[in-house]
């Protein structure tokens, strides 16, 4: 565990360097509580993550770069520990691409655009810090400007997962799988500062004979200590497979 607060704490100082080095000009200000708003930003997370056999948590980082207002590509490392095997190691990396050719709040339909995330398996499935398969996700986001302070973003998601990677999988696991997903992010603006995002999922793991439906409850909260720095909060819980996340970060726009 040295390792990772030594991880911790280099990406928190690279962080504040980086800040301290911006020039202090007047920007446009940052509004992050609409997924349809790209920033380049570093996003530095500890994560905590309860299961029914076992607790996985470690450090999450994500580097997100926004080459123009209809452009983004996010990278992202997981360092993670199991306490049921006891090993520490990378996890299932992630690389997503988005695209938004439409952007008009003020217009009801005021955003739309396709993305694709791809997981890669790195994270060893037998350590426990991996899925072991390949997950390639193409989907489509829609903004809905309900009014100036409702608004809804409705995301559905293609899934397909390979076969696994591992040694030795059951008759059962070892197969391609196809599913959906369908979330409807939902920002709740309280000031310039603070905002929350609460998100629904419906994901359907597997579209043949062995359904696999799950509701899955997000919650994300944001307070901005500083003009490009944030501090977040975030919840998912899987109910039915007793699965709980939650996280606390450090959010440094470049």
């Amino acid at each position: 565990m040295k390792t990772l607060r030594l991880l911790f704490i280099i990406t928190f100082t690279v962080s504040i360097v980086s800040l301290s080095a911006q020039d202090n000009t007047t920007e446009t200000e940052i509004d992050a509580s609409k997924p349809t708003n790209f920033y380049s930003m570093l996003d530095n997370t500890l994560e905590y993550s309860s299961q029914s056999n076992q607790n996985v948590y470690g450090y999450r980082g994500k580097l997100m770069i926004a080459p123009s207002e209809a452009h983004l590509v996010l990278a992202e490392v997981p360092m993670l520990y199991n306490d049921r095997t006891k090993k520490f190691g990378v996890g299932d990396l992630r690389a997503r691409y988005f695209y938004l050719p439409y952007k008009n709040y003020d217009n009801f339909l005021g955003a739309f655009g396709p993305s694709i995330d791809i997981f890669v398996p790195t994270g060893s499935f037998e350590n426990g810090l991996g899925s072991g398969r390949l997950v390639v996700s193409p989907g489509v986001t829609v903004g809905l400007m309900a009014s100036e302070t409702i608004q809804f973003f409705p995301i559905l998601s293609y899934q397909y997962s390979s076969k696994p990677i591992y040694d030795n999988p059951t008759p059962e696991t070892n197969k391609a799988t196809n599913g959906l997903s369908f979330q409807v992010i939902t920002p709740i603006v309280f000031s310039d500062k603070f905002f929350m995002q609460v998100t629904p999922i419906l994901k359907m793991n597997d579209l043949g004979n062995a359904r696999q439906d799950r509701f899955i409850q997000e919650v994300f909260a944001s307070y901005a200590i500083h003009e490009k720095m944030q501090l977040t909060g975030f919840y998912s819980g899987n109910f039915q497979d007793k699965i709980h996340t939650a996280s606390i970060g450090l959010t440094i726009f470049l």
